[in-house]
């Protein structure tokens, strides 16, 4: 049964909004029940529980005295707190997890959702790229009312949170399922008829715990069903390249071209990248894959 929230009034500035306050409060709702305060009075702000991003405390990066993870990248609010609160959160919504696995999911989200913000926030420009792309950050101020609109800064403030609260909650469940996966993978891993090739009854996250466990490397492919019909995937190595992949002469062929190259009548697709195939039957999937396996490797 899951624990009862406990209640923080908590306080951040008002005005133009960000992603590192925003993400911040996204944290403590998961946490905690909140009343949120947003106002820059001091005497306000002294008498609520949690302060960040505002006030000077514990939870406000804008002194001289700023902390700095190991890598170099700046603390803002959003890191401070989830330094400070993100394994009691985690803790909360899984309980069973142990320490190793807390460890790991604390460093994914701070990684992969708070460095960034926090880097930005304090006016680290990772985001400048030949290809322009849309981050947290960027979309979280957009949020901030326009100049020409009556909409209330609160409302837009609460809205930030809520998409802040699904992204955090979607990339910690994403986690929570590579580790349920586990169990799963294992047993595929020593059912293997075919050393080079991992068949799943059911797609699952396989291939980070799949390096962890094919220790000698020896799975190339793994074969999953889909709704109506079977892929056949090149398994990637911790650089996300393909450690063997499908055969050239199969690269975006579709039906009956596919057919007709691989001798595989249900073949229907595979993909330009040759890292995905797809048949519309098992038995017609399997033949691909050993086909792929005996295959010499093409560069």
């Amino acid at each position: 049964m899951k624990r009862q929230k406990k209640f923080k009034r908590i306080g951040t500035h008002n005005g133009k909004f960000h992603a590192d306050e925003v993400i911040a409060t996204a944290i403590l709702k998961e946490l905690f029940e909140v009343e949120l305060t947003r106002t820059r009075d001091e005497k306000v702000l002294k008498e609520l529980d949690i302060v960040y991003d505002v006030g000077g405390g514990k939870f406000d990066h804008h002194g001289i005295n700023k902390r700095y993870r190991e890598n170099g990248t700046p603390y803002a609010a959003c890191g401070l707190i989830w330094e400070e609160f993100g394994k009691d959160l985690l803790k909360l919504k899984r309980e069973s997890l142990n320490n190793e696995e807390i460890q790991s999911i604390f460093d994914y989200i701070d990684k992969s959702i708070i460095e960034g913000a926090d880097a930005l926030d304090n006016g680290i420009w990772i985001d400048k790229t030949e290809i322009p792309l849309l981050h947290i950050s960027s979309i979280i101020e957009k949020f901030n009312p326009l100049w020409n609109s009556n909409k209330d800064e609160n409302e837009a403030f609460n809205e930030a949170v809520e998409l802040a609260r699904t992204i955090l909650n979607n990339a910690i469940e994403h986690k929570f399922s590579v580790l349920d996966a586990k169990e799963h993978v294992l047993k595929a891993y020593k059912n293997r008829t075919i050393p080079e090739l991992l068949v799943l009854d059911r797609y699952c996250p396989y291939n980070s715990y799949l390096r962890e466990i094919d220790t000698k490397e020896e799975v190339l492919y793994t074969i999953y069903p889909r709704e109506d019909s079977y892929a056949l995937q090149s398994i990637r190595d911790e650089n996300k390249i393909d450690k063997k992949k499908l055969p050239k002469a199969w690269a975006g062929l579709r039906g009956e071209e596919l057919a007709a190259v691989t001798g595989v009548p249900d073949a229907i697709f595979c993909h330009t990248g040759r890292f995905i195939a797809i048949t519309g039957t098992k038995e017609g999937i399997m033949k691909l894959a050993k086909i792929a396996i005996e295959t010499p490797k093409e560069e």
